[in-house]
């Protein structure tokens, strides 16, 4: 998924609006941030505390001073590099730009999450299982065929690096949610399973819980 296809429309910014404009819909569309567009060409991107800090809303915004960072992602651009500009900048739109910086649209937070509960599968209905391991054991071949071994498909695969550990977690997706003998054959071949999370589960945790509300009601 490239950026072009995450587009959302919003109202741009003019540097003739004035502060009192760009709050209202920055709080209309529910954003931190709105692009700031010059004759279709993308000048700045305006933050709300820039605007809170002006002594009258009702200046323009060409007397804002600007740092000179205007985050934006090319059109072309994956769906991760959108997240790490996000997660670098701390935003809630970013603005999607041609070679030439014309001016697309923007992505919004929103936007971005629900690309991502896609991407990763995380609306389809199956379990979820985290390995523990060295970085240097990683070996997602291994780990494709174990899953396999046990007639389960895996949705998505993600990994992260534990800093105070010093090991790789790998959050698996997968399209089972009873995994107990998925567990028991990681198990085997000296996998290290952290956790496990499945829709079964928390039907049994829903259920022990109602059990125990209505014998104390009972009581």
């Amino acid at each position: 998924m490239i950026a072009r296809e995450l587009i959302s429309t919003v109202p741009i910014l003019q540097p003739a609006d004035d502060g009192a404009r760009a709050l209202r819909l920055m709080n209309e569309y529910h954003l931190t941030q709105l692009p700031m567009v010059v004759d279709n060409k993308y000048v700045a991107l305006v933050e709300e505390d820039q605007i809170l800090d002006m002594d009258d809303p009702d200046i323009q915004l060409k007397s804002l001073q600007f740092n000179g960072v205007r985050p934006a992602i090319m059109e072309q651009a994956h769906l991760f590099e959108a997240l790490k500009l996000f997660y670098e900048f701390k935003l809630s739109a970013l603005p999607v730009i041609t070679k030439e910086n014309d001016y697309l649209g923007i992505i919004t937070k929103d936007n971005l999450l629900y690309a991502l509960a896609q991407y990763n599968g995380v609306k389809e209905v199956g379990g979820i299982l985290a390995l523990e391991m060295d970085a240097r054991d990683y070996s997602l071949s291994e780990i494709a065929r174990i899953a396999e071994s046990n007639d389960v498909t895996l949705l998505s695969v993600s990994t992260i690096m534990n800093a105070a550990t010093a090991k790789l977690e790998v959050m698996l997706k997968t399209n089972r949610q009873e995994l107990h003998s998925l567990v028991a054959t990681f198990e085997r071949f000296s996998y290290t399973v952290k956790y496990v999370f499945s829709e079964e589960q928390e039907e049994d945790m829903l259920k022990k819980n109602y059990d125990l509300l209505m014998n104390y009601m009972s009581m």
